[in-house]
């Protein structure tokens, strides 16, 4: 049976249609097998997946292969969490609650410039204390020097739970996302957020001094076209800021196939630092500045586990006390891993200049 054949006949019971993607999308090289009959551990999004990876070891990007279209990927993101708000907190409770967010308030003061610095301002500087808090903290603004009145653009805003953040900061912060749901939840936050894809806003050229998009570029068929939008609406000298997983981290190397971040199939290109460096300058961007990061490696390993164990991981379920500490211990083991190789974090951030 042909693969077109096997396609038709998987679209009658209702799958996700693919097609064949044997070579990488950045180099062009061959890929070898890296996994085979990967399933939706999330959602229950219907198929089988399998995974590449390629032979450049320069390059090292992984992909699907066979990969679904375009036209049937919403068929895995019916349940997705980013339908969902996040849970609200209470913000006054607990002195140790207050503690933590006047340290992470002087941290970005003092690291980011947001905003006024005082003799509180050197509170942030116990922040260093506290790597995995610290990451946490420099994700929340995505790795950006605040810029007064500064127009910032969030592709795949989700929830907005980010952009909300980034919006109080001061910056004047807009979304776009093709998920409707999430959508309706940004509005009902009072953001001015758009529904569909980046390319087609029309969006005018130069007109943003910041774009960011956390966790997306690794669910986009042409990301190379996705980037280039971004620089044409970026201005002279405008940032982007993009948070995606890494293939080299050290909890795929730990837990391969399980691995938290495979998420087949709405991960299509899982990239290294090296394949998304050349990615970015195909799109134009002409310096980076580029880290891997241990920011939510905790999530990532206790996900990761229940996938070796079960096959499965419930977003949002409840883990014991014992499973949270262990998931701390091993994200300081990968801390201290990161000081001896800089590629290892879960994932990788990029801030990059047009």
């Amino acid at each position: 049976m042909t693969v077109q054949t096997e396609c038709k006949s998987l679209s009658k019971m209702g799958e996700i249609r693919s097609r064949p993607c044997q070579s990488c999308y950045i180099c062009g090289t061959d890929g070898d097998p890296l996994y085979q009959c990967l399933k939706d551990r999330y959602w229950g999004a219907p198929g089988q997946w399998n995974l590449k990876k390629c032979r450049d070891n320069s390059c090292g990007l992984a992909w699907l292969d066979p990969m679904p279209i375009q036209e049937d990927i919403a068929k895995a993101y019916q349940d997705y969490y980013t339908h969902w708000d996040a849970p609200s907190g209470t913000p006054g409770q607990g002195l140790m609650r207050r503690f933590f967010r006047s340290v992470k308030a002087a941290y970005l003061g003092h690291k980011y410039g947001y905003g006024r610095k005082g003799p509180k301002s050197y509170l942030g500087l116990l922040a260093y204390l506290a790597p995995l808090r610290r990451a946490a903290s420099d994700f929340s603004v995505m790795y950006l020097q605040f810029l007064p009145g500064g127009s910032l653009l969030e592709v795949g805003c989700g929830s907005g739970e980010m952009l909300k953040g980034l919006a109080d900061l001061g910056w004047q912060a807009e979304g776009v996302d093709f998920d409707t749901a999430a959508v309706e939840s940004c509005k009902r936050k009072g953001l001015n957020v758009r529904v569909g894809f980046l390319e087609h806003q029309q969006y005018p050229a130069n007109y943003y001094d910041v774009v960011t998009m956390s966790h997306l570029i690794e669910h986009v068929h042409e990301p190379l076209e996705l980037l280039i939008e971004c620089h044409r609406i970026l201005k002279p000298d405008g940032r982007l800021s993009l948070v995606t997983p890494n293939i080299n981290s050290a909890g795929h190397r730990i837990y391969g196939s399980s691995w938290f971040h495979l998420d087949p199939p709405r991960h299509l290109h899982i990239f290294s630092v090296a394949s998304l460096k050349v990615l970015l300058q195909k799109a134009g961007f002409r310096s980076m500045k580029t880290r891997t990061t241990i920011r939510d490696a905790a999530g990532a390993y206790i996900g990761s586990r229940s996938i070796r164990r079960t096959g499965r991981h419930k977003f949002g379920s409840r883990q014991p006390r014992s499973v949270h500490m262990w998931g701390h211990a091993m994200t300081t083991f990968e801390w201290a891993w990161l000081n001896l190789n800089d590629q290892v974090g879960e994932e990788i951030a990029v801030v990059a200049k047009k």
